[in-house]
């Protein structure tokens, strides 16, 4: 009798076991794809959020059934507790539509407790969403958050609230201040459950990816006009934007939210993305315009440079990702003080002619004659320079977005696992 009984508890166990490893197989999504992203960088600041909501709004590249957030510690010194976590498709300013409002679950709970230096990737959200739409994620925190992971670059628009009004329809639409300037924190990534015949394209790069001076909440930047024209062209890819102001290749940045160097960030921001097709390489001006001369501790060579883009093309390639590379903008003329030398644009126009003929890529996007002025050349056309002569604006970021050519970067497959 203690035999049956206990053979019966077994096979119940058993069974159950493979009930919820079913239940697990079959309602486990297949396509997560990035859908809008935000590369983590350290703020250099000791200010927290106490008793706050804030409310952040991105633009999303691709649709999908459902989708889920991934949120970064990756800087933080100490556990970040976060009490109210909720997405919602937002209407317009920092309106949300109430009838999509949803709590965002970590693990089957409210809230959430990330570890210094972690990540914590929500539980799927079943909210329908379509691709160019804008969703607001709304975070309330009642004990001092530190703020020490940010994305410095706001492509959207943070609010602020006091109190937790992560459920509010409205929050008060003006600027939030929180004593970390135009950045917006440990949000990284939205993740979509997208058709399986679709995958996605990382831009890797700087400001000038990133979208500095380009107007926020525009969807200007040239991966967003590159992901509409994907898009109208009914091409199943999306473009996410990784880019990081102020970022260099082989050292990390000069201060704190330029980020680490992007040889020692590519696989965190591209390979490690789920679903990724390819990656377009556009990075090295800052290599250039931020150290000095030969004798300099932080100079490098235009061979150097070139190594460094050889290495990121071989680790995406070992990963099944196509490799496209953009060359270096023109910065002749530049305001920022000593950035500019006539010997810096020599190595320029090296390194953009190795990558014109090198075999090292899947394929080049010329965006330096994109926007070079014709008749100054090394110097940007003034209908697409934002007016420092370095960076372009959103007509110059629409000019690079038409540069690419669709029928080589169509060919891009989705990643197999």
């Amino acid at each position: 009798m203690k035999l049956s009984r206990l053979y019966a508890f077994s096979l119940g166990v058993v069974l159950a076991a493979t009930v919820h490893t079913q239940a697990l197989a079959d309602t486990r999504p297949q396509n997560w794809t990035p859908a809008w992203y935000a590369a983590p960088e350290p703020s250099g600041s000791e200010a927290a959020a106490t008793n706050l909501t804030l409310r952040q709004i991105v633009r999303i590249s691709e649709g999908g059934e459902a989708l889920r957030l991934r949120i970064s510690n990756a800087y933080g010194k100490t556990p970040l507790r976060l009490d109210d976590v909720r997405v919602a498709r937002r209407i317009s300013g920092s309106r949300i539509d109430m009838a999509t409002d949803t709590a965002v679950t970590f693990n089957g709970r409210s809230g959430v407790i990330i570890a210094p230096g972690a990540y914590m990737m929500s539980d799927p959200v079943a909210l329908k969403t379509e691709a160019g739409s804008d969703l607001a994620v709304s975070v309330f925190t009642s004990g001092a958050a530190p703020l020490t992971t940010v994305h410095d670059i706001q492509r959207g628009v943070l609010y602020s609230a006091p109190g937790s009004q992560a459920a509010a329809e409205l929050l008060p639409e003006t600027k939030a201040d929180i004593g970390i300037g135009n950045a917006f924190p440990w949000l990284a990534e939205v993740e979509v459950v997208a058709p399986k015949n679709r995958g996605v394209i990382v831009a890797f790069g700087d400001s000038i990816t990133d979208g500095f001076g380009i107007p926020a909440d525009s969807g200007g930047t040239w991966p967003d006009v590159l992901s509409a024209r994907l898009r109208e062209a009914k091409i199943p890819l999306n473009v996410v934007n990784a880019g990081i102001s102020g970022n260099r290749i082989l050292h990390h940045g000069t201060w704190a939210r330029f980020g680490e160097g992007g040889l020692s960030r590519f696989d965190r921001d591209v390979l490690m993305q789920p679903n990724v097709a390819a990656v377009v390489i556009l990075i090295g001006i800052n290599d250039l315009g931020h150290a000095g001369g030969p004798e300099t501790p932080e100079y490098v060579s235009a061979q150097q440079m070139t190594d460094a883009l050889s290495q990121m093309a071989a680790r995406a390639h070992d990963r099944g990702v196509r490799v496209y590379a953009a060359t270096l903008t023109p910065f002749k003329g530049t305001v920022f003080k000593d950035y500019y030398a006539d010997e810096k644009e020599e190595r320029r126009q090296a390194i953009n002619a190795w990558i014109r003929q090198s075999a090292v890529f899947d394929g080049v996007f010329d965006f330096d004659k994109a926007l070079e002025d014709p008749a100054r050349p090394g110097w940007m056309l003034p209908a697409y320079d934002l007016g420092d002569h370095l960076h372009p604006n959103a007509a110059g970021a629409a000019a690079m977005a038409a540069a690419v050519p669709l029928d080589m970067i169509k060919r891009a497959k989705s990643r197999k696992h």
